[in-house]
């Protein structure tokens, strides 16, 4: 019998954290087909009593609290995966906003044996912004600060890309084999280290576009000083995540940021032609600072 576990970790996100539960609430399916594993990552706000207001409103549900005194958002998804007792795991972000058919979806194609080689599945993650704020930045080459995925509107496998972190789900035995997340790792970091090891044991992953989640993205998560501190994040996981591998892959790695970079100043042009200049600013931006990052020595703070 399936039985999902939603695990959402959860830091300081009073203003969205009832929005995720509302929609978690909302779900069109059997509450014996899944549980909800609340992780409070050492919040110092009233997260826990949103979480135990929610559990009292809902004695249907099956609820698990629990606390993790331990900072990063990877310590607390190895304890969702301690807690959790469904056979398949599903992470949703504190300010993801799941569709009401969100359980039943993951549970038709877990279920679905045209699938059971695959080990993961992810959908469509859509960033959603307080009015007015939708960057004019944005572009495609660089929409994963924005945890966007849109792969389109057919059942594909994921293949160069993967799932992001606020939508994600797991054949708990994965973990079991595998272990779990990195916990020196961040942002997406710790996201890539999972997905690097289901990858090098030849398992698959699944894109289902209608398994859809909306992400709430913060004003400050839009401004300059973060979008650079965010890329330098990216660069020093990648650094910290092939600390331990081999030259030749350490080596193939900056080749690729640097033609990431070489490729973003031809791209850039191009936006510039057609006046879109902050596109072409902030591509440039990112590539810069993801390779600065790899490259150099030392740590800058890590955007929480």
């Amino acid at each position: 019998m399936t039985k999902i576990s939603i695990v959402i970790c959860t830091y300081n996100r009073e203003l969205y954290l009832p929005k995720c539960f509302e929609h978690l609430e909302k779900q069109n399916c059997s509450s014996k087909d899944f549980e909800i594993v609340i992780i409070n990552n050492n919040s110092t706000d009233s997260t826990e009593k949103i979480s135990q207001e929610f559990i009292k409103r809902n004695p249907d549900l099956n609820i698990i609290y629990a606390f993790e005194g331990k900072p990063g958002l990877s310590h607390a998804r190895n304890k969702g995966i301690e807690l959790a007792n469904g056979n398949i795991i599903a992470f949703i972000d504190d300010d993801g906003f799941a569709v009401p058919e969100y359980v039943s979806i993951v549970k038709e194609f877990v279920e679905k044996m045209e699938y059971k080689d695959y080990i993961a599945f992810g959908g469509k993650v859509l960033p959603c912004y307080n009015p007015g704020k939708e960057p004019m930045w944005l572009s495609k080459y660089i929409d994963g600060l924005v945890s966007k995925v849109d792969l389109g509107d057919k059942v594909i496998p994921f293949l160069k890309k993967y799932p992001a972190g606020c939508n994600m789900v797991f054949r708990k035995e994965f973990f079991e084999i595998y272990g779990g997340f990195n916990a020196d790792l961040h942002t997406r970091g710790d996201d890539k280290f999972v997905f690097e090891k289901l990858k090098r044991a030849k398992l698959k992953t699944l894109y289902i576009p209608q398994l859809e989640v909306s992400h709430f993205i913060d004003d400050y998560r839009l401004e300059k000083d973060f979008i650079v501190k965010l890329s330098k994040v990216i660069g020093q996981s990648e650094k910290i995540r092939l600390a331990d591998s081999n030259i030749w892959l350490k080596f193939l790695k900056l080749v690729e940021y640097i033609m990431k970079f070489s490729a973003s100043l031809i791209i850039a042009f191009g936006f510039l032609l057609k006046s879109q200049t902050s596109k072409a600013e902030y591509l440039i931006l990112v590539r810069w600072n993801v390779l600065l990052a790899f490259i150099k020595k030392g740590k800058d703070l890590v955007p929480r």
